[in-house]
């Protein structure tokens, strides 16, 4: 029963974040070392190719995502990077923090 409420949700998530979804997936797939460096990398990319409408969607989704993500361990993290369509595995709420300021056009 475990995997069919997993796939619940998992579909609860999509539904909840499409575009949180489509930027990992995008942008956070398997290839996304070899074409962007790093997960900042990916994330600097989106904010050049991606409209600020879709920037802006983006931003609201991960704030939002972030917060249910509260103090989560660092295989809960990839667990719900995982879900939403990402082959990134963050393993802190550092790697978060890095992905964020460069979705918000921050750099360090």
């Amino acid at each position: 029963m475990t995997g069919d409420k997993g796939k619940r949700d998992a579909k609860n998530e999509h539904a909840k974040f499409p575009a949180l979804r489509e930027f990992f997936s995008g942008y956070l797939h398997q290839d996304f070392r070899d074409e962007y460096g790093s997960a900042a990398g990916a994330a600097e990319a989106f904010r050049k190719d991606a409209s600020e409408a879709e920037i802006q969607a983006v931003r609201k989704e991960w704030k939002t995502w972030r917060e249910e993500l509260g103090k989560s361990s660092g295989d809960e993290i990839a667990a719900a990077t995982r879900q939403l369509g990402a082959a990134w595995r963050p393993q802190n709420v550092a790697d978060l923090d890095k992905v964020e300021k460069a979705l918000a056009g921050v750099m360090d």
